[in-house]
């Protein structure tokens, strides 16, 4: 017979990630907290200024900045996510990934779509 802390202890065990995702799942999560507290901080001017100076600021969507921002961090923090995350974090990376499409820096902007392939 089991008593009904046992079940509870059971699923939040199962809940857990892995020991070896823990570290990793920790340092991305503070990256994204310290961006996320860095991005609030900032006044709608400067985001446009910081845009405008990287000479990008065609590509500045407000709507669309937040997704931008969470998808730098996971790119520099890369960690295995839970199943449910993946799509929204796929997104995001789609949101980063169609600007750079759009916008290509140095000489990759001169050469033909004939020859990249």
């Amino acid at each position: 017979m089991t008593a009904a802390g046992d079940a509870k202890e059971q699923h939040e065990g199962e809940a857990r990630a892995p020991k070896q995702y823990t570290a990793a799942h920790s340092a991305c999560s503070w990256a994204l907290l310290a961006e996320a507290r860095r991005y609030n901080a900032m006044e709608e001017e400067e985001v446009v200024d910081e845009y405008r100076r990287a000479g990008r600021l065609h590509t500045y969507d407000q709507d669309k900045e937040w997704k931008k921002r969470f998808a730098r961090v996971v790119k520099l923090n890369p960690c295995p996510w839970p199943n449910h995350m993946v799509a929204q974090i796929e997104e995001y990376m789609y949101c980063l990934e169609e600007d750079d499409d759009e916008f290509r820096i140095g000489l990759s902007s001169l050469i033909g779509e004939e020859i990249r392939g």
